[in-house]
């Protein structure tokens, strides 16, 4: 049955990159182009780039936090996520996809380091135990997964399910 952390990674990765009848989000977005990516329903709204960039942000911060590095400053979410794209480029939507891979990699990388008795404490900086935080980089990636979903309905470019 393996431990814990064993299923937490099966979960991690299941919503990442393992869908079955769902999406997962990696199979969200592995196969738009940049032109696909960077198109929003309207000016006030994200594209799929910039939910794939907010979605590598915070599994980068998911990374630090399972790896119990000190919390982030105050305000740095607001200087960081949802900021403009780099200009439109395929290089570009490919570095960013590139990046949001490299994080997943990141969190699975700081998951396997940690033992069971790990997840009930709190990282640096935090109260709610990190069992907590993994579980919500899972609801995240899934929510994100359906928001790119109706994304692509909209675009005209469903995704595959099965």
């Amino acid at each position: 049955m393996g431990t814990v952390v064993d299923r937490l990674i099966e979960w991690v990765d299941y919503v990442f990159e393992h869908g079955g009848w769902h999406v997962s989000l990696w199979d969200s977005v592995k196969d738009l182009s940049m032109t696909q990516a960077a198109w929003a329903p309207a000016p006030e709204r994200n594209s799929i780039w910039k939910i794939v960039e907010h979605v590598a942000l915070w599994k980068e911060d998911g990374a630090q936090r399972i790896a119990g590095a000190p919390r982030r400053h105050t305000g740095w979410d607001k200087e960081m996520d949802w900021r403009p794209l780099p200009p439109a480029t395929e290089e570009a939507w490919q570095a960013s996809l590139r990046r949001l891979r490299e994080a997943h990699a990141r969190v699975r990388a700081e998951l396997v380091k940690r033992s069971d008795d790990d997840l009930g404490a709190p990282p640096p900086g935090y109260e709610t135990p990190l069992h907590t935080h993994i579980r919500g980089l899972v609801a995240h990636d899934s929510y994100h997964a359906g928001q790119i979903c109706y994304l692509r309905a909209l675009l005209g470019v469903p995704a595959k399910v099965w």
